[in-house]
Formats: C-alpha cells, sequence, structure tokens
C-alpha cells in the first residue's frame, strides 16, 4: 500500500518536471521577421520603427527582438521610447500604456532579420499589437504600415499571432529556426525521466 503511494506520487511528480520543462517554450510565440528595405532605395537614409502596445487593459505582455542581423548594432543608432528597454542581445517591449518603441536609424537598400518573441498572456479581446514603419529622414512615413502582428488567443485558448497587415515587398513573417533545448531543460526533462522509471520498478 504504502509503496503503491510512493509509487503514484514519484509518476506525478515525474510527469510534472518533464512537462514543466516543455512548458516555458511553448508559453512563448517566436516568429523569423524580414525586412527587404531595397524598395526604399539602396543607400537612402532613414529609420525602422519598432512598436509594441497593448488595448487598455490588456494582459500583460512583452516583445523581445533578438539575433538582429543586418542592423548596425552601434548604440548610437537607437532610440527607445516608453518602457523599451536594451536586454542582452536586443531589445524588450512591453504591452504597457506608454507607446513603446524602438527606432532604428540606418541605410535602406539591405535585409534585416530579427528573431520576435512574444511571451504573456494572450486574450482574444484584449489584444496587444507588433508593428513595424519605415520614415525618412526626416521623419515622413513611407509607404504606409510594414507590418502589423496581434498577439491573440487561438481558439484552444492558447497564444498565438495574427497577421493584420502586411507588405510583402519588404516584409516576411516565417517559422523561428528549431531551437536547441537549454541544458537547464534538457536536465529538468531528464530528472523527470529517471523518476519515472524508478516508479516503474518501484510498482
Amino acid at each position: 500500500m504504502q509503496n503503491s503511494l510512493i509509487s503514484r506520487c514519484l509518476r506525478t511528480l515525474a510527469l510534472l518536471l518533464a512537462f514543466g520543462a516543455s512548458g516555458q517554450a511553448m508559453a512563448d510565440i517566436v516568429r523569423l521577421v524580414t525586412l527587404d528595405t531595397a524598395v526604399y532605395g539602396a543607400g537612402r537614409p532613414g529609420y525602422l520603427d519598432f512598436t509594441f502596445n497593448g488595448v487598455d487593459g490588456a494582459p500583460a505582455a512583452t516583445a523581445t527582438m533578438s539575433k538582429l542581423q543586418g542592423f548596425d548594432m552601434d548604440p548610437a543608432n537607437f532610440l527607445l521610447g516608453g518602457d523599451a528597454a536594451l536586454v542582452p542581445g536586443g531589445f524588450a517591449l512591453p504591452n504597457s500604456t506608454n507607446l513603446n518603441d524602438v527606432a532604428y536609424q540606418g541605410v535602406f537598400g539591405g535585409m534585416f532579420s530579427f528573431l520576435l518573441t512574444i511571451s504573456g498572456d494572450a486574450s482574444a479581446l484584449l489584444n496587444s499589437d507588433f508593428g513595424i514603419l519605415a520614415y525618412d529622414i526626416n521623419g515622413n512615413q513611407i509607404k504606409g504600415k510594414i507590418l502589423d502582428l496581434m498577439f491573440v488567443a487561438a481558439p484552444d485558448g492558447s497564444a498565438d499571432l495574427q497577421v493584420v497587415t502586411i507588405n510583402n515587398a519588404v516584409a516576411s513573417v516565417d517559422a523561428a529556426p528549431v531551437a536547441v533545448p537549454e541544458p537547464g531543460a534538457l536536465a529538468l526533462a531528464g530528472l523527470g525521466l529517471l523518476m519515472l522509471a524508478l516508479a516503474r520498478r518501484r510498482a
């Protein structure tokens, strides 16, 4: 009787550890965003403006831009607005009530890409919006919005990203490259499987 109870407890703990290790990654939405700015003219100076904001009362969420490619990463080229912040490897934009944005001053004509990770609580009614705009060197908007992504709840309640607007001549949104699990997550999952095996032996 006691062995059976211990065995069940071990099994439950093992499953929680195994699923907990994978659950962290599943909570985030990750997309590879690529921008081809050739349509704006090679060598033309200007700005790319990245924004993330929520409707008043939207559940807390954060958009993180990482693995930036094509950008001159000199801090002088980036202007952070609202609650946007510099984080290791990129920038984090919360969906607070402030106008949160990262403006990059650079030269058009080339390719820019980054991994966009949105984490937090998605809601079908109160959404958060990630947008990209282009401006000329005088601050005038060029050719409308490049990209507009809405962080929403999928029909099953899980988080999802919906493309509201996309300028296909400039932007593409693709599945992120397959990530290698963190060593800590692998160790946690391995511990869970080991405990499951021990529980089976005791049963």
